[in-house]
C-alpha cells in the first residue's frame, strides 16, 4: 500500500514539474453579416373569410377569388424577400473579395 502511495506521489509531482503546452493560435477572424428581411416584407396579410352559414355559388367563387390573390401576394413576397436575402449574401461576398 505505501508503494502505491510513494508511486502516486511521485507521479503527482511529476506532473507538477511539467511545461505547459503551447498556446493554440487563435481562429482567423470571420465576418458574420445578417441579412434580415425587413418587417414589412414579412408581415402577416389577413386571410380572406370564409363564407359561413346559407352561402352561394357566388360567395364561394369571390372567396376562392380572394383566396388566390391572397396566395399570389405571399408568393410575390417571399420572392422578394429571397432577392433580398441574395443580394445581401452577395454583398458580403463583394467586401470579403475586397
Amino acid at each position: 500500500m505505501r508503494t502505491v502511495l510513494i508511486i502516486g506521489a511521485l507521479a503527482a509531482l511529476a506532473a507538477c514539474s511539467s511545461t505547459p503546452p503551447a498556446p493554440l493560435t487563435p481562429p482567423p477572424a470571420i465576418n458574420i453579416y445578417e441579412c434580415a428581411a425587413p418587417a414589412g416584407m414579412t408581415a402577416p396579410e389577413r386571410q380572406p373569410l370564409r363564407p359561413l352559414g346559407n352561402y352561394t355559388q357566388d360567395d364561394v367563387a369571390l372567396y376562392i377569388t380572394d383566396l388566390h390573390h391572397w396566395a399570389t401576394r405571399g408568393w410575390l413576397k417571399l420572392s422578394r424577400v429571397r432577392e433580398h436575402a441574395d443580394k445581401c449574401a452577395q454583398s458580403a461576398d463583394d467586401e470579403e473579395a475586397e
